[in-house]
């Protein structure tokens, strides 16, 4: 039977209360749902669909991972089917609250958006590990498809789409503690080139970005080159750009780097693509374009560190870490062969890398 919200949260706030009465100081890895309220999840997180040679489709486990070493630290284990295994490019970084206890995922047939919280083995009556375990969810309308849930704050933000009703589809949001209740509509997506509507994502400030509703900015590198940005509230989401006659665009499933950054990797367009990734830093009308890994293959995914002086890179082989500095670069090394699961992309998917629990987490969640 599935577990009531209010209920959910009620273990949710018993585990978070220990927390500030009690610290262990143990640097073992976290083996309750209170053991991960008082010492965080920490390690780069990655979402592997069929962990270790296993189901995509069922055995979808969260792990993180050693940022030194790549020997997994932590796991949890997801709904079956939470994410499709089929597709290449997922942004499962947003539908992980900011301090793991709530985990968002779209189902067709039918059409919903469910919640899921951390929950401890022997609450369900299985011997297996931490998992997310469905509390509440949020059904569609007659005709209604509902996709692309994103956690933020106190938000659970997710597009609606009627298919028949010749609106474009709308971004709506919910309290993530009442998801059930009449939802607010954020914004809609403009449709274009066959129909496919507007990318959309929202910035660190929780602001909702609408790739097509945005005006593009044009800027020249003080070593030439250009740039073309879409910002909202002075943070650059989306952004392509062209030096020495190649071409780089950001990665529409990765996390928004913020304070005017951004990481490149090579455009699809190009036949082979480009070694490498560049970061961007725009300040007002100009920017700086830094080089990363030239020599170390195509970069397929990025997690920067929550302060944002260094950022690990995955290629086709292997994970590198880059530290950053004011003026470029710090510092460059491989820490660990690349992992495989069994999507079809052939690797787990980069959720983000968490150095500490975040200070500015909300401190209900979902609740009565």
């Amino acid at each position: 039977m599935r577990r009531s919200l209010a209920l959910m949260s009620a273990v949710c706030l018993m585990a978070v209360s220990a927390c500030d009465d009690s610290s262990t100081g143990s640097d073992d890895p976290p083996e309750t749902v209170e053991d991960i309220a008082e010492q965080g999840l920490t390690g780069l997180a990655l979402l592997h669909r069929g962990y270790e040679g296993a189901d995509p489709e069922t055995d979808q486990v969260l792990v993180f991972h050693d940022p030194a070493t790549g020997q997994p630290v932590h796991e949890v284990g997801l709904p079956e089917g939470a994410v499709d295994p089929m597709a290449s490019s997922v942004p499962v970084h947003a539908q992980f609250s900011a301090d793991w206890r709530f985990f968002a995922y779209a189902t067709a047939d039918p059409s919903t958006v469910t919640v899921a919280a951390l929950t401890d083995p022997e609450d369900v009556g299985a011997a297996e590990r931490i998992s997310y375990r469905p509390v509440e969810s949020v059904a569609a309308a007659p005709g209604e498809e509902l996709s692309r849930p994103v956690i933020h704050g106190e938000r659970l933000w997710y597009v609606s789409d009627d298919p028949q009703d010749g609106q474009p589809p709308r971004v709506m949001s919910v309290p993530l503690d009442a998801p059930g209740g009449t939802p607010n509509q954020e914004g809609t997506l403009p449709l274009g080139d066959y129909q496919v509507p507007s990318d959309w994502a929202l910035t660190p400030a929780g602001e909702l970005h609408i790739r097509d509703s945005v005006r593009t900015e044009q800027m020249t590198g003080a070593n030439g080159g250009a740039l073309v940005v879409r910002r909202t509230g002075g943070t650059v989401v989306n952004a392509s750009l062209t030096t020495g006659g190649e071409q780089w665009q950001t990665y529409d499933d990765a996390l928004v780097w913020g304070e005017g950054g951004a990481v490149l990797g090579s455009a699809p367009t190009e036949a082979e693509p480009l070694g490498g990734a560049y970061l961007v830093r725009v300040e007002g009308q100009a920017f700086t374009a830094t080089r990363l890994l030239e020599e170390g293959g195509p970069v397929l995914q990025h997690a920067p560190s929550q302060e944002r002086d260094a950022v690990l890179l995955q290629t086709e082989e292997a994970w590198f870490r880059v530290d950053l500095a004011e003026d470029g670069v710090a510092g460059t090394e491989e820490v660990f062969p690349r992992f495989h699961d069994a999507s079809m992309a052939g690797y787990p998917l980069v959720v983000r890398w968490a150095a500490r629990p975040p200070e500015d987490a909300p401190s209900a969640g979902p609740s009565d």
